[in-house]
This record gives structure tokens, sequence and C-alpha cells, in this order.
């Protein structure tokens, strides 16, 4: 358990070591709005297309754990080119490929959890908590140092961070969900099950196959994450705007991380009191109050209290969706489930959030990107109000028994 922690701890540091600045380092290098959108759009595009692959090969190939560790190789590599100086087309492209490595991870180590839990509506608050908890000093501390040093530095120390999560991933211990049982398995399904239900598309096929309920509960993912997307990416620029520099930005990105700690605590608390959807969709009400405030304050002190607030109700939504992801499928598809909802929530999602956000942004001012986004997170928990599983079980559903297989 103290590795797994580490693990989290370590997802949370490159959140708040990189991510959080992304939009202003671009700022940094001449883009303006419009093309801080497309290009963090792009990146949301890779994301979006690689983590179905990442789930398959977590779920069939090579189990979770390998596939966290092999996604960490092309973000660190990426990274650095950010810290070069590169024509535009090049900085687009590390971008990309640093969505396309480095935005799988989460999913993927929420992938190696979730089968090992034994009350995962208890255990996963408190673990990610310190994803949240690493992303708020992270941001607070680099705020400072890229104060000085400029933003050259923030891929350099990226690069350590991704080094440390491959080593986490490498300590933690299993049990008896091995990663040679999840392959085992997975290739069994695949042998009985490929022509019915997967299919070309592989365990997303398989994942989605007879689950009406599971697509309705993306299609809700998606429309509160383009609010949420869009005040994560755009407030940055607001108070870059205002007059702000790296350590208001990473003040602000630290206070929202470390809001999502109480809100992670008390998650665990509401969902198993009161169920996921009215903690969803109350949490998604909260949240677009919050988005819609940054078009009226212009202050540093009432921004920072909104995204106090926002930080909270985020941490409530991001558990209401993963342990309803968790509810729905078997054990075996968790990979493909955590990653699906991750690329409707940090990529489809982005990408709409972003490409018109920025556009948005440059033609109708924060009025624009963050009405847009209160109105479409408001919109998405109405419909998780519905289509959110109404029963909540202490237990995720248990992988099976390992079994003999020839590969």
């Amino acid at each position: 358990m103290r590795w797994l922690r580490v693990l989290y701890l370590s997802n949370g540091f490159a959140v708040g070591v990189l991510y959080g600045f992304v939009p202003v380092l671009l700022r940094d290098k001449g883009f303006d709005p419009a093309l801080i959108g497309l290009t963090t759009s792009l990146g949301s595009v890779g994301y979006s297309l690689s983590l179905p692959a990442w789930g398959h090969m977590g779920d069939i190939l090579t189990g979770p754990r390998r596939a966290l560790q092999l996604a960490c190789i092309p973000a660190a590599v990426f990274a650095v080119g950010l810290s070069l100086p590169l024509p535009v087309v090049a900085v687009i492209v590390c971008q990309v490929m640093i969505s396309v490595g480095g935005g799988p991870t989460s999913a993927l180590t929420d992938a190696m959890t979730m089968p090992i839990l034994k009350d995962a509506s208890r255990e996963y608050s408190r673990l990610r908590l310190l994803s949240s908890f690493g992303a708020a000093v992270m941001a607070i501390v680099c705020g400072v140092i890229y104060s000085r040093t400029g933003y050259v530095a923030a891929p350099i120390i990226y690069l350590f961070i991704m080094a440390l999560m491959v080593l986490s991933a490498q300590m933690v211990s299993l049990g008896r969900d091995s990663e040679r049982h999840r392959r085992t398995k997975g290739a069994l399904e695949s042998r009985t099950h490929s022509s019915a239900a997967r299919g070309r598309f592989g365990s997303v096929g398989d994942a989605l196959s007879g689950r009406p309920r599971l697509l309705g509960v993306l299609s809700s993912v998606l429309l509160v994450f383009v609010g949420v997307m869009a005040s994560a990416t755009y407030v940055s620029v607001r108070i870059a705007d205002l007059g702000g520099g790296a350590a208001e930005v990473g003040l602000s990105n630290g206070i929202a991380w470390g809001a999502e700690v109480p809100g992670l605590i008390m998650a665990g608390w509401f969902v198993t009191r009161f169920g996921l959807r009215p903690v969803l969709a109350l949490a998604a009400a909260g949240y677009a109050a919050c988005v819609a405030s940054f078009i009226v304050l212009v202050d540093p002190a009432p921004i920072l209290f909104a995204r106090l607030l926002s930080g909270v109700f985020f941490g409530l939504i991001l558990v209401a969706f993963v342990l309803s992801i968790a509810q729905l499928l078997p054990g075996r598809l968790q990979a493909t489930g955590q990653t699906l909802f991750q690329a409707a929530a940090f990529g489809v999602a982005a990408v709409v959030a972003n490409l018109l956000g920025g556009i948005l942004y440059s033609v109708a001012g924060p009025l624009g990107v963050f009405g847009g986004g209160a109105v479409c997170a408001l919109a998405g928990g109405a419909l998780g109000y519905v289509v959110l599983p109404s029963v909540l079980t202490a237990r995720m559903p248990p992988v099976p028994e390992p079994m003999s297989v020839g590969l």
C-alpha cells in the first residue's frame, strides 16, 4: 500500500509540475488564445485516440502496470522538447505526444487499484486525494520556481516525476490480481467473446456491448467535463491577462487541487449515504456556478476563493464517475472502463472546450468560454442524475481465479 500511495502522489506531482502550466507556458512562447486552444485540443485528440489502445493493452496484452510504465516513456521524452527553442509546429507535436503518453497514467493507475481494494467507495477517495495533494503542493512550489527560472524548468522536473512513477508502479504489490492473471483472463475472454461482443474494437467493444447505461454515463462525463476543462485551461489565461505571473497561476492551481482533498474525503461518505446520482448532480451544479463566476470576477482574491470551491466540487464529481464506471464493468475490463472515462473527460471534452473555448475567448472574452462551460456542466449533471447507477455496492466486481491459458 505504501508504494500505491507513492504512485498516486507521483500522478499528482506530474499534474502540478507541468499540466497546469501548459497554457501559460505556450503563452510565454508567443501563442495567442486561439493557438493555445488549437494546441491543447490537438493534444486532447491524441489523448482520446490513444486511451482505448492503452486500455486494451492494460486489459489484454501487458496488464495495467506495464502499460502505465510504457506510457511514461513518450511523455518524458517529448516533455523535454517544451524547454527547447523549437518552431511552433514542433512545440505542438511535443504537446500532443505528452498527452498521448502522460494522459493515460491516471486511468491506468485506477485500473491497477480498483480490483485490489476491499471497499472501493471508501478506500479510493483516500488514495485519490494524494494525487490532489501532490498536485497542489507542486503547483505552488513550482510557481515560485518558475517565476525565477521561467517555464524552461518545468519539463525537466517532469522527467524526474515520470521516473518516480515508473519505479512506484513496479513496486506496487497487486496480490492475487497479478499481471499474468490479467493477461491470461483477457486472452480467455478474447477467444470466447471476440466474434460476438468485441469484434474489431477489442476490449472497448466488449465494455460497450450490451451496456447502454455506460454510454449514458460517458455522455454525462462529456458534458460535465466540457465545463471543467474550459475553466481549467482558460482561468490561467484569465489570470495572466489580469496581470498575474507564474506564482499567481501556480497558487491558483494549487488552491484548486488542494481543495480536491476535502472533496474527495467527503465524497466517500456522501456517496455511501446519499448515492451516486444526487452527489454528481449537486456537485456539477456547484462547479457550474464557480465557472460562471469567472465571467465577472476581476480581482485575485475572489478568483482564488472560487477556485477553492470548484476544487471541492471536482473531487465529488471525480469519485462519482470513477465509482460508476467501476460498478458497471467487471474486474477484467477495469483498465478499459477507466480509460474510456478519461478519454471522455480529459480527451473529447477537452477538445471541445479548448478548441471552441479559444475561439470564444478571442471573440467574446470570458463570457463566451466560461458561460458556455457552465451551461454544459449543468446539463451533464442533470443527465448524470438519470443515468448513473442507483445502487452502490461496497466492493467492486472481483476478478475470477486464474486460469491456465496457452499464450
